[in-house]
């Protein structure tokens, strides 16, 4: 009897220990967001509205590019070389793009609308 007692004791301490034992998880800090609006200087023409990130690239954690106009479509280039509309993403009027970690791009991204002074809502962390 004063063996099963032992065990019993020694089961508690080790289901004791277990317990304690769980495993903390990283705390990250709140990435702060840089958030604005961006005019469109000359419709129909391609300008930066993000620049790529530097060597290394540091990692955005979100990416919202927004069409702000009601009328008028946008165009989003990804990336280095020549933009054209034929190889950018549509925004239609009130649409948006957004990624998050890990599927954020880190390259720069240029923008257009179809008219002078339309805007494109921009948020990073």
């Amino acid at each position: 009897m004063g063996r099963s007692l032992g065990q019993a004791r020694l089961i508690l301490v080790v289901a004791g220990l277990l317990a304690a034992a769980v495993p903390s998880w990283a705390q990250t800090t709140p990435a702060a967001t840089t958030n604005g609006s961006v005019v469109i200087t000359t419709g129909n023409t391609f300008q930066t509205v993000l620049n790529a990130l530097g060597s290394p690239p540091a990692a955005r954690r979100s990416l919202t590019i927004q069409n702000n106009n009601s009328a008028d479509n946008c165009w989003l280039f990804i990336g280095s070389g020549s933009a054209t509309k034929g190889t950018s993403i549509l925004l239609l009027p009130g649409g948006g793009y957004t990624r998050y970690y890990p599927y954020v791009p880190s390259d720069a991204i240029q923008a257009t609308c179809a008219v002078n002074s339309d805007t494109l809502y921009v948020d990073t962390q």
